[in-house]
């Protein structure tokens, strides 16, 4: 189970790392529009509306990051019984 949990989280973390790589490229291209639409309108919008749809998707993978995160250890995560005492804890001695 630790093989599974471990290569699923290598392949979100190489999935991040791709969509990140592609956010920046893409805010880079918008910036480059923007920079160079010589006060034309039509080219300025192109060029903020490609950076926002950049800045949107990889804020939404960081956010699918986290979800899959809280999921994989929701699934993998031992769960805590509160009648099982902790081992780190020390138990209290009657002297």
């Amino acid at each position: 189970m630790e093989d599974l949990t471990q290569t699923i989280s290598n392949l979100v973390g190489i999935g991040l790392g791709i969509v990140g790589a592609v956010g920046v490229g893409f805010f880079i291209y918008g910036a480059y529009l923007y920079l160079t639409a010589s006060g034309a309108p039509h080219q300025m919008e192109r060029g903020k509306s490609a950076m926002m749809t950049a800045l949107a998707g990889v804020v939404l993978a960081l956010v699918a990051y986290g979800v899959v995160e809280l999921v994989m250890n929701a699934v993998v995560g031992s769960p805590v019984d509160p009648n099982v005492p902790n081992p780190a804890t020390p138990t209290p001695t009657g002297n």
